[in-house]
């Protein structure tokens, strides 16, 4: 009993010291960069390259899941004066057998990339920041945890190196 005890604090005191928080149940998620192609200046068009990485062991139901029950992965971009979203393209889900489950599910899994078609009004003043969500659901074979978000940035002109934050929420 003692030694369990001094095991579940060490694990809830070192990772709090390091800063970081333990993550809730489903928070698989999480985003490892953004790419901007193309030129982001006044009247152009640019393509947003979101590169997702889930957990190993997990899925989320793709954009266009095999049951209209099941949640699907959506990036969602607020509106932000200067840019317009034109057109959020995900990638095909993968084909996927589930024990326990009759059908295969169309999913994705370990890391994928959604492009995102943004185009900058001529008066547009850079840089912009376009805040967004990833929304997902996290399962493990048949069972899903509570949906979530991934809070994310997309950041046009400036830095090149996008500086994106990111935190899972319910």
């Amino acid at each position: 009993m003692k030694r369990t005890l001094i095991l579940l604090l060490v694990a809830t005191v070192i990772p709090a010291a390091l800063g970081q928080a333990p993550k809730k149940h489903g928070e698989v998620a999480s985003l490892e960069k953004v790419e901007i192609q193309g030129e982001a200046k006044p009247g152009a068009s640019v393509v947003a390259l979101v590169h997702v990485k889930l957990e190993k062991g997990w899925h989320v139901q793709s954009n266009k899941p095999s049951e209209p029950t099941y949640v699907p992965t959506v990036l969602n971009l607020s509106p932000t004066e200067g840019v317009r979203v034109t057109a959020i393209k995900y990638p095909e889900g993968k084909s996927e057998k589930v024990q326990g489950l009759p059908k295969p599910l169309s999913i994705y899994d370990e890391d994928f990339t959604i492009n995102a078609l943004l185009t900058l009004d001529a008066k547009a003043s850079l840089p912009l920041t376009i805040p967004g969500a990833l929304n997902y659901q996290a399962c493990q074979g048949a069972i899903c945890y509570p949906p979530r978000k991934l809070k994310l940035n997309i950041v046009l002109g400036g830095e090149e190196k996008q500086k994106q934050a990111s935190r899972a929420g319910p």
